[in-house]
C-alpha cells in the first residue's frame, strides 16, 4: 500500500473468493481490471463487481477484526500456543506491533473494500445498458457499502485517523489522514448521498444479484432501511461523549440517529435478528465464518456475569480451562466452536442492534422511558428476562444498555469497544484480563507502511 488508494490489489481490487451463495457467476480469482472492463462496464462484469464488494465486505470480518477488537474489549481471548500476541500486544504488557501483527489488522481488509466500490463508481458511466433508476440503484448500494468500510476501519483507530478522499491514480502523493470529527461527518454524508440515490431509483431493481444473506434487503427500497440504520449508527457514535462535538452537538446528533433509525427496519415487534448478513460455507472456493477457531474463548467475565435465566446463556459454554500468558479461559462460545459456527451467519447489523442503539441516543437526550422501552425488547425478547422498570437516570441506563448489547451482539463486530471507549468505560469494569497487570488499549496503531510511503515518523491527522 505505497499510493494513495491504500490499498493496491492486483486488477480490480477484489480479494478472495467468491460468495458462492450469491449468484451463478465465475470465479473471481485473477481476473485483471483490464481484462474485465476491456470492453466497458457489461452486465457480467457489474455483476462480477457487485460480488467482489461483497465478498470484499465481507472479507473485512477476519479473524483479526473481530478477534482484536473483542479481546480488547474483554469478551474474546484467542489462546494460541503458537501465537501468544493475540494477548501479550492487545491485553498484556508488550506494545502493539505497528509494523505487522496488530498495526496490518482490521486495515487493508476495508480498503479493499473500498477500492472495489470506486472500480465500479469510475466505471459506471460505461454502463450503457443501465437505465437512469438502476445506475442510481448501483450508485447508492456501493456508497453505502464504501460506508460501512471505513466505519470499520476508524471504529479500529479512533483519533488517530483514517484516510478518507482515497479514489485516486494510484501514482499520486498518498491520501491524507482525516480526524475522527471529519471522517465521521464524511461518512455520514456519504450515507446521506447513497440514500438519495436509492431512493431516487425508485421501483427498479439492482441490475445485480446480491448473496442470500442480503434476503430482504436486496432491492433499493429495502436496503434504503439498512443505510439509514447505518447511518443511525454512525451519528450515535458522533453524539458519544468522546465523539464529534465540534461538527454536531451531542442533542443535535442524538435527534439525528433517532431519525434515521427510525426511517431503518427497527421494530420491536420483528426478530431481533432480522437484518442483512454475512453467509459462510464450506464448499470449495467460498469462506467459512472466520471465528470458527478452536483457539477463541470467552473472557470469564462474560460467562460469569450472565444473568440468571438469561436464554442467551445457551450461547455460552464451559471447557476445560486453559492458560496462557497469564491469562485463562474457561468458556467457549457457539459462535466461535468449530464443530457448529463453520457456516453460521455474521449479522451486519440486526434489529438488536439498532433497538439498542436508539436507547443509546434516548439516554443522552435524557429520554428514559423510551431508552428504557427500547432495552426491554430486546431483553425480554432476546433474553427472556423480566422487563426493567423505567430508567431515571443515565449511569444505570447506560449499563443496562450495555449488558444487552454484550449477550445479543457477541462477536459479531467492534460496537463493545466502540461503547467502551466512548463512555469512558475502557477499564478494569469492562472484565478481568491478565492475572498479573493488564493494559486498556483503545485502538489499534496505524500500519507501518502508512508512516513508510509517506517517508514520516509520525502522522497528525488533518482537521481544518
Amino acid at each position: 500500500m505505497h499510493k494513495r488508494t491504500l490499498a493496491l490489489l492486483v486488477g480490480l481490487g477484489i480479494a478472495g473468493t467468491a460468495c458462492k451463495d450469491s449468484t451463478s457467476v465465475p470465479d473471481l480469482n485473477n481476473i485483471s481490471a483490464e481484462t474485465a472492463l476491456a470492453n466497458g462496464l457489461t452486465p457480467t462484469v457489474l455483476q462480477l463487481l457487485a460480488t467482489g464488494l461483497v465478498n470484499a465486505s465481507r472479507s473485512e470480518l477476519d479473524g483479526r477484526y473481530l478477534v482484536f477488537t473483542e479481546t480488547m474489549a474483554r469478551d474474546f481471548y484467542r489462546l494460541d500456543n503458537a501465537e501468544n500476541r493475540y494477548i501479550t500486544e492487545l491485553i498484556g504488557t508488550a506494545p502493539a506491533d505497528y509494523s505487522a501483527f496488530t498495526g496490518g489488522g482490521a486495515f487493508t481488509n476495508m480498503y479493499v473494500a473500498v477500492r472495489s466500490g470506486n472500480t465500479i463508481l469510475n466505471n459506471l458511466a460505461s454502463a450503457t445498458f443501465l437505465s437512469p433508476a438502476e445506475v442510481s440503484a448501483t450508485k447508492g448500494f456501493v456508497q453505502t457499502m464504501k460506508a460501512l468500510s471505513y466505519y470499520r476501519v476508524l471504529e479500529t483507530r479512533d483519533t488517530l485517523g483514517i484516510a478518507f478522499d482515497v479514489n485516486h491514480p494510484v501514482n499520486d502523493p498518498p491520501a491524507q489522514f482525516e480526524c475522527k470529527p471529519n471522517v465521521l461527518a464524511e461518512i455520514s454524508a456519504l450515507l446521506d448521498s447513497a440514500n438519495t440515490n436509492l431512493v431516487a431509483a425508485g421501483a427498479a431493481a439492482f441490475p445485480f444479484a446480491l448473496p442470500s444473506g442480503f434476503s430482504g434487503f436486496n432491492t433499493p427500497a429495502t436496503f434504503a432501511k439498512f443505510n439509514r440504520g447505518l447511518k443511525g449508527k454512525v451519528e450515535v457514535y458522533r453524539a458519544l461523549p468522546q465523539g464529534n462535538r465540534t461538527k454536531a452537538t451531542g442533542t443535535a446528533g442524538f435527534n439525528a440517529a433517532i431519525a434515521a433509525i427510525n426511517a431503518s427496519f427497527a421494530s420491536p415487534s420483528a426478530p431481533m435478528n432480522l437484518g442483512p448478513k454475512y453467509t459462510y460455507s464450506t464448499a470449495s472456493g467460498d469462506q467459512t465464518n472466520p471465528l470458527a477457531d478452536a483457539n477463541i474463548f470467552l473472557n470469564p467475565f462474560v460467562g460469569d456475569s450472565i444473568q440468571a435465566g438469561d436464554k442467551r446463556a445457551a450461547k455460552i459454554f464451559p471447557v476445560t480451562p486453559k492458560t496462557l500468558s497469564n491469562v485463562t479461559g474457561r468458556y467457549k462460545g457457539t459462535m466461535t466452536d468449530p464443530s457448529g459456527a463453520l457456516t453460521q451467519p455474521i449479522p451486519i447489523l440486526s434489529n438488536a442492534e439498532l433497538l439498542l442503539l436508539r436507547a443509546q441516543a434516548e439516554i443522552g437526550l435524557g429520554q428514559f422511558a423510551a431508552a428504557t422501552a427500547d432495552i426491554n425488547a430486546v431483553r425480554t425478547a432476546d433474553g427472556g428476562l423480566t422487563p426493567y422498570l423505567d430508567f431515571v437516570d443515565a449511569a444505570s441506563a447506560i449499563k443496562a444498555v450495555l449488558y444487552e448489547k454484550r449477550y445479543s451482539l457477541l462477536g459479531q463486530s467492534a460496537q463493545r469497544l466502540v461503547d467502551l471507549r466512548e463512555y469512558g468505560l475502557l477499564n478494569a469494569s469492562a472484565g478481568p484480563g491478565r492475572s498479573n497487570g493488564d493494559i486498556f488499549q483503545s485502538v489499534l496503531p496505524i500500519p507501518k507502511s502508512q508512516f513508510d510511503t509517506r517517508n514520516v515518523t509520525t502522522i497528525t491527522p488533518a482537521c481544518p
